[in-house]
């Protein structure tokens, strides 16, 4: 069974916005599609798009005072 790990820093470069054909939005990072969640205040929360097979693995964005984002991301994917 797979286990969480620390979030880690990602770079902006890492991760992509991709509007969908239906108008919603989703974030690639890597070979991986992450679904929002939620947001609140300055965060906004993705979870993996194969949440339903109990996949954990997260994406956290912070919109900063200064206007950039910072990227975290938590877990592991339990699928390829």
């Amino acid at each position: 069974m797979p286990h969480l790990v620390k979030r880690v820093r990602l770079a902006k470069s890492d991760v992509q916005y991709i509007r969908t054909a239906s108008g919603n939005c989703v974030l690639h990072c890597g070979d991986h599609r992450y679904l929002r969640n939620a947001s609140y205040k300055d965060k906004v929360y993705w979870k993996c798009s194969k949440w339903r097979k109990q996949c954990r693995s997260r994406i956290i964005t912070h919109v900063l005072p200064s206007g950039q984002s910072r990227y975290d991301i938590s877990g592991v994917h339990n699928h390829q």
